[in-house]
């Protein structure tokens, strides 16, 4: 079998299992499937009801990424959570800060906040402006991300998105401010900076999985556990082609 041939058949298993994890998922009296721990979605629960309880605002951070860039991704799974998060958050007296450096990004943040609260019946209290763009380079969007908690009386900070070094910043400022910071970037070295500086951070594709820990909606569910099955499998046949190889050489056949 060539590689564009196995490259296929890959991806035909792996929609096979996303499908098959999503239905099963949407079925009647389906028991939710359990999840490994990842300790930063653990404690978002916490840190939003403590938004909520103390009447402070959640600071939701997208980073500075670029939709229509490589940045895309990232960027959408930080809208993601930010349906998630923003419903739970909404019922507080403050509503929810987001901050990025794209325009597309601002907008699109702007309508989620409004589809929330319109799915609260509270569209009087949404508030355009919750939605910001705080800098146009990541010098300036990082310097904002210093100030913002305390200016904005931030309780917890949430980054998920695509970013550099700058996100740094942002775990100063929760610092200085008390505020619970988590974040999780699609780059490497920023994961481990954040490693280093933030209260909890994402590792790896754990930035992604926002949609199965917090809604636990059947598609992200479904597309996590495909994600898990293909790795172990893949994984398995790494295994067996290392022994064989191994067999092989030693000229057992």
């Amino acid at each position: 079998m060539n590689g564009g041939l196995l490259g296929l058949a890959v991806l035909l298993v792996f929609a096979g299992l996303i499908v098959g994890f999503t239905l099963l998922g949407h079925r009647r009296g389906a028991r939710p499937r359990v999840l490994r721990r990842i300790d930063a979605f653990q404690s978002l629960p916490t840190t939003v009801g403590q938004a909520v309880e103390t009447g402070k605002r959640l600071h939701i951070s997208l980073g500075t990424g670029t939709l229509g860039t490589a940045d895309t991704v990232a960027t959408v799974a930080g809208l993601t959570m930010l349906d998630q998060i923003s419903a739970a958050a909404a019922v507080s007296d403050r509503p929810p800060v987001v901050t990025t450096s794209d325009g597309a990004a601002m907008l699109l943040a702007q309508d989620n906040l409004r589809s929330v609260y319109a799915r609260q019946n509270a569209l009087s209290r949404y508030e355009p402006n919750s939605a910001q763009v705080v800098g146009l380079t990541p010098i300036s969007f990082g310097a904002a991300q210093t100030t913002l908690p305390a200016d904005e009386v931030v309780a917890g900070a949430v980054l998920i998105g695509a970013t550099g070094s700058e996100a740094a910043l942002l775990a100063e400022g929760g610092r200085r401010s008390g505020a619970t910071t988590l974040a999780g970037s699609d780059s490497v070295t920023t994961q481990a900076i954040l490693f280093a500086t933030v209260d909890h951070p994402l590792i790896g594709e754990d930035l992604y999985a926002g949609g199965a820990y917090i809604g636990r909606q059947a598609e992200f569910v479904g597309s996590l556990s495909a994600q898990d099955v293909m790795r172990g499998l893949i994984l398995a046949a790494i295994l067996i082609g290392v022994v064989v190889q191994t067999i092989h050489s030693l000229g057992f056949f």
